[in-house]
């Protein structure tokens, strides 16, 4: 038994039960009595398919979920539409002063009732069952759901990581999701691994000097989204020479460093996070820009 499911009679016991009711009383009162009766049954027939429609059904997300790109931010529709949905998953947050984070799953619908390139959008609570909270937009679902549609082509669905906003209600979702232009790039790169929240690019400075690794990460394919590790390090040269920065590496190997001004920011963050996980990881996009060569820019938090 979900969370969800309550010990009350279900719909269809009730309806057996009234039209049990409605034939007695036309025995009872004849064609007065029918009629009684079966104002009742439509009363009831439509307060159960309310009743319905209102409670929170969960289903299990049987496909195998593939993580997509977090590079972006994305407001969802119909949240309002969805509240205890929202609220049932959050709730198991100690605080809703701040965004509660939370994973989403994004399911084409290309047989939308409403909207043939609909993609709804459900939360998975703590038991694996999901419940929708609402759907993309639909300029952008119109781009993301042909994409969605060849991850269920292979039995998959996409995820990503989400935000829940609100204190108390009316509650709001946010998913952060890549463009659909990387939403498809190199899934196997991004694994399970947990990376610092993506939430804008910033450049390595060194490119010039590993380029023949770039070259092998993208093996002739651009743009390419990867997973990169950033470790302790000092500048090299220049006026800032000796001071701490962070080191990236592309599968083990160095591909530069962050500047001196955006590694100073990021130190200490990087050392919370290698502490709470492990090891520093981060999205990173590799581009191929002409004559400059090949450039990295990594997804970092603002």
């Amino acid at each position: 038994m979900t969370m969800q499911q309550r010990m009350e009679p279900s719909p269809a016991a009730v309806l057996i039960a009234v039209a049990v009711l409605a034939l007695v009383l036309t025995v009872a009162f004849g064609p007065l009595g029918f009629v009684i009766g079966l104002a009742l049954f439509a009363l009831m027939f439509v307060g159960s398919k309310k009743h319905t429609a209102d409670q929170i059904v969960p289903t299990r997300t049987r496909s195998r979920l593939r993580r997509l790109s977090t590079a972006g931010r994305v407001a969802i529709a119909g949240e309002a539409h969805h509240q205890d949905a929202i609220a049932e998953v959050a709730r198991h947050s100690p605080t809703l002063d701040d965004a509660v984070p939370v994973t989403a799953v994004l399911v084409p619908e290309p047989a939308g009732r409403h909207d043939l390139a609909a993609v709804r959008v459900d939360l998975l609570r703590g038991d694996g069952s999901a419940v929708t909270v609402g759907y993309l937009r639909g300029d952008l679902a119109a781009e993301y759901q042909p994409l969605l549609l060849e991850l269920a082509e292979r039995g998959e669905v996409g995820s990503c990581p989400a935000r829940v906003l609100g204190g108390r209600r009316p509650y709001t979702v946010h998913l952060h999701l890549g463009a659909p232009r990387l939403l498809l790039l190199d899934h196997e790169s991004l694994g399970t691994a947990l990376t610092l929240p993506a939430e804008h690019q910033v450049a390595v400075v060194g490119e010039p000097s590993h380029q023949y690794v770039l070259h092998r990460v993208v093996n002739g394919r651009t743009p390419v989204h990867v997973i990169a590790e950033l470790r302790d390090s000092r500048i090299a040269k220049g006026s800032h020479i000796g001071e701490r920065t962070l080191e990236v590496l592309l599968e083990g190997e160095s591909i530069g460093q962050l500047g001196y001004a955006t590694g100073l920011r990021y130190c200490d963050t990087a050392q919370e996070w290698r502490t709470r996980t492990g090891r520093v990881l981060c999205e990173a996009v590799i581009t191929n820009e002409g004559t400059r060569g090949l450039q990295a820019n990594l997804l970092l938090p603002r």
